[in-house]
Order: structure tokens, then sequence, then C-alpha cells
């Protein structure tokens, strides 16, 4: 099996996966995120700022936001003190934030967006499951007060963190680098305190409604098991619901771009881009090659650094599709699996179509 057709085969496995799916036309398509058991590989590099030295509080994001929005320390004193996340045991009224149903207490841990992508992590306490049971939910999830309203939808996905994240060779390593268990059942679900944390991605539909400042609504329902064959069984069912503000701040900037994607029919327009996404902003110079599974346009993947690092798949979930009726502007948005600093970013790794069987292709960045 080639990277790509491994990569695109893990995309949108998940354990509970409860996406509101929206189209721009029939021509849209939607890829759900997957979880750290991405098999892809990845480098971590530090965010275009520092943390202030004079900090008086050394943020950190939980296990599960650590390891699925994977980050160093400096990456999430940055971004926290920035605006762009925020670490809910550190407030003032955190106490406020945790609610406690049938002997379980689920608590918001962090958030971290951008103005279209989110991720949003829980912790769960008082589940009891052994160290060899996978873990699940039924939870809902929307933005704003109307949740009938089309502007309350939400594409995304979410799990239990497993533990398990990509190292630098894309191989799957347990988040304290040791090999994964090569028999029987391979996540690490619960932490040295025997506590579950909970991770939701969520992306904001292009023109209807945005991430930045709005307020997010997180229901749980009920807490089970997986069985066989995926089979849900339920453990404990309760309310747990919550009314996050989310924050205002993304970091995110315009680059314009104008240049030819290679092997494809398309120019790269605009992109915009912050730490944790990438949107694609394309002209379609001619028409593409469409069929049930793809509509022709290329695939973001990864990245080429200033210093000469290849990171070619970074991708993690998101849409893509035409953009008018037309169809000669389309748009391909990511969702990155780590934080990544946009200062140091030279090219774009491309396949280029969402098809299969060609080589990924580069778009310099650079001007001359």
């Amino acid at each position: 099996m080639k990277s790509r057709d491994l990569y695109l085969s893990m995309v949108g496995i998940d354990d509970t996966v409860l996406a509101k799916a929206y189209k721009y036309t029939e021509e849209k398509k939607v890829l759900k995120f997957h979880k750290p058991l991405s098999f892809v590989a990845c480098i971590c590099l530090v965010l275009l700022a520092s943390a202030t030295a004079v900090a008086a509080i050394h943020h950190f994001w939980g296990r599960g936001m650590s390891g699925t929005l994977k980050s160093t320390d400096t990456q999430q004193q940055a971004l926290t003190e920035q605006g762009q996340a925020i670490v809910y045991p550190e407030l003032t009224d955190y106490s406020s934030y945790q609610v406690t149903d049938q002997g379980v207490t689920i608590a918001p841990e962090a958030v971290v967006v951008d103005d279209k992508f989110a991720y949003v992590s829980f912790k769960v306490t008082g589940l009891n499951i052994s160290d060899k049971e996978e873990p699940g939910a039924e939870v809902d999830y929307y933005l704003g007060d109307d949740k009938a309203s089309e502007a309350s939808w939400l594409n995304g996905s979410s799990s239990f963190y497993d533990g398990i994240v990509s190292d630098d060779n894309g191989m799957g390593v347990y988040e304290d680098g040791t090999p994964l268990e090569q028999d029987g059942f391979i996540g690490h679900y619960i932490d040295e305190n025997g506590d579950l944390e909970y991770v939701i991605q969520l992306q904001a539909l292009d023109g209807v409604n945005n991430i930045l400042g709005n307020t997010l609504h997180v229901d749980f329902s009920s807490l089970g098991i997986y069985g066989g064959k995926t089979e849900y069984k339920q453990l404990v069912k309760g309310k747990w619901d919550f009314e996050l503000k989310l924050p205002t701040v993304s970091n995110g900037q315009t680059i314009t771009v104008n240049k030819d994607v290679p092997n494809s029919n398309c120019t790269i327009t605009t992109i915009d881009i912050s730490p944790v996404s990438i949107t694609v902003n394309y002209k379609v110079n001619k028409p593409v090659e469409k069929n049930e599974d793809s509509i022709g346009i290329p695939e973001f993947t990864g990245f080429v650094m200033k210093d000469g690092t290849r990171m070619p798949y970074v991708a993690n979930g998101g849409t893509d599709g035409f953009t008018d009726e037309t169809e000669q502007y389309a748009v391909c948005a990511r969702a990155f699996d780590r934080v990544i600093d946009i200062s140091e970013v030279k090219s774009l790794l491309l396949w280029p179509d969402d098809e299969g069987g060609k080589e990924k292709v580069e778009v310099d960045l650079t001007t001359e």
C-alpha cells in the first residue's frame, strides 16, 4: 500500500463519529478527522512566538490535547498567552465548569482554535473501565444558541484519547515514545490517575458560521465501551452539558501565492494559514476529471520548511470542494495534527488531485 493510500485509509476512522456534514455544492467532499493513530509523518516545530518569560502560570493543555494536537511546551505557552488557547483548570471559576452525574465528573480541559477549526478536550473522572476496554460516548455539539439553525452546524469527529501519537517517521507510538504493543489491545486510554480524556475536533462551515468568539455547546448523554465488532455498550446514562465561549484569536494570515500546481489544472491564488490549519484557495483553469469518489482538485498534505525539513503528512481532516456553480474556483481546508511555525514554511506539498496514484508535488511560497 502506498503511503498516500495508507494515510487516506486512516482519515475518518474514529470511535464515535458525530459529524454534521455541509456541502458547498454536490461536488464538495468532507473528510472526517482522524485519531492520532494515523501512521503519517509529521515533524513538530516551534511556534512563531515564544512564551512570555514573566508568565505567572505554566500552561499545560492536558494529556489528550497535547497528543491530539502535538505541541511543545513552548508552543503551549505561546498560544495560551496569545489568547488562541484556553486552559480551563487555570480559571478561577473552574469548579463551575465541572458537571457530575451518576458518579462521573466531566469538565473541559483545554480548547485551541483558529477561525475555521477548534480542538476541545474534556477530562472524565469516575468512569470505571479496565485498561483493556475501549471507552466511548454519546455526545452532541453545536455552535450558538439555536440548535435547529443552520448556523449551528459543524463538521467534526470525537473520541477518547488513546495515548497514541505519530513519531517523526510517521509510525504510531505511545506518547512516551515506546513502540506499540504487537498483540492484543493497544490503546492506553487511562492516565496515571485513572482518568480519561475526550477530544473533539471541529470545523466551521464556510459562509455559514465562524469559530472565533462563538459559543460552543457540548452535550454528553451516555458513556460506555466498545465491544466486539465496534458495538457500543452503554455503561452510564446521564446529562453533562457544557456551554463554552471560544477564543477570539486565530494567529492566522493570508498569503498571496498565484502559482500553478504541477500536474494539475489549478492555480493557488491565496492561502489562509494559522498554526493549526490551512485553507488553500484555487482558480480552476480547465475542467477537472471527477467521479463519485473524487472532485479532481489538488489536495494539501504537508510542508517543506525553510531549513529543508520535509513534513509530508500534516493534514488531519477537513473539507474541499468548488465554491461557485461554474466550478472555476475551489478550496481545500485542512486541520493540522500538530502546531506549525508558519513563519518557517517554505513550500506546500500537495497531491495533484484527490483520486490517488500520483506523486506529491511542491509549490514554493517564497517570492523571487
